[in-house]
């Protein structure tokens, strides 16, 4: 199951697509993507793009808790 961007596809909120169907993009891709479920599922974005899930989508696909890494004062 995915989500739809609204843009794309307003009427279509959620769809199944076979796996197969599923492409990764070659870089990351920072282009607007909006949905009324993301404010339901995830916290946020992090600085790289990532969305970062609820505890409920963690424990669901067995996906650690979001650590944002420590900033190195050395560098």
């Amino acid at each position: 199951m995915v989500l739809v961007d609204v843009h794309v596809d307003p009427d279509l909120l959620v769809a199944y697509v076979p796996e197969e169907n599923l492409l990764a993009p070659d870089g990351p891709n920072k282009g607007r993507f909006d949905h009324p479920y993301l404010f339901f599922l995830f916290y946020g974005m992090d600085a790289v793009g990532n969305f970062i899930p609820i505890k409920q989508l963690r424990e669901k696909y067995n996906r650690p808790r979001h650590e944002v890494p420590p900033i190195d004062e050395d560098a």
